[in-house]
């Protein structure tokens, strides 16, 4: 029995995430957040909060990035660099540049709507990258980012 909670306590240590940055992502297609999942209608009843018209309610269709980093030294300038592909723009690479106060930990959203997503299509591909100064702190990928 004295060996189960030295196993317990490195199994639960090692299933952690330290990973620096995180993307969560949500495609907002449909503007009706009656139906689905409840976690999916709560999202979308985020994103369509405040929007009245059904012109409002399009506008809000999109792509939306949640980005959040840890551990960071917190001494200098942090920078989300957002790189994006989207369907009816070929190879075409936008580029979104956050900036954000120097922190050690932060979150940030990064939105692709409105009239870009509505003629340019949803994002086929990203990568996002995370600076501090001008240091490449870490990134992330979709899947079909070459």
């Amino acid at each position: 029995m004295r060996w189960l909670f030295p196993f317990a306590a490195f199994f639960l240590v090692s299933c952690g995430n330290d990973a620096v940055l995180r993307v969560r992502q949500f495609h907002l297609q449909d503007t009706n957040p009656s139906q689905g999942h409840p976690f999916i209608r709560a999202e979308m009843n985020k994103r369509l909060h405040g929007a009245v018209t059904l012109e409002d309610r399009n506008l809000r269709r999109g792509n939306y990035y949640h980005v959040r980093w840890r551990g960071l030294s917190g001494d200098k300038l942090v920078k989300i660099l957002f790189e994006y592909r989207q369907a009816r723009t070929g190879e075409k690479i936008n580029q979104k540049l956050i900036t954000a106060e120097a922190a050690k930990n932060g979150d940030q959203e990064v939105v692709v709507s409105g009239r870009a997503y509505l003629t340019n299509g949803h994002v086929q591909s990203w990568r996002m990258s995370l600076f501090e100064g001008e240091n490449l702190v870490a990134s992330k990928q979709s899947y079909l980012w070459e």
